[in-house]
């Protein structure tokens, strides 16, 4: 079975929070990065779903 499934699961760094930072900016990043994990929590998903359609049909 392949990886590209596990790979699509990859984790986001966090941003860096330093006493120096914008907040407002820092709550933008961490945004940002919060939508890159969702993204990379469906596509891993359906690439699972693939796989187990796929395993079923016998390919």
């Amino acid at each position: 079975m392949s990886r590209a499934c596990e790979d699509l699961a990859r984790n986001v760094d966090d941003p860096v929070v330093t006493e120096q930072s914008d907040p407002w900016q820092k709550i933008g990043e961490y945004a940002v990065a919060l939508g890159e994990t969702n993204a990379n929590i469906d596509a891993s998903r359906e690439c699972q779903r693939r796989q187990r359609e796929r395993l079923s049909e016998g390919k």
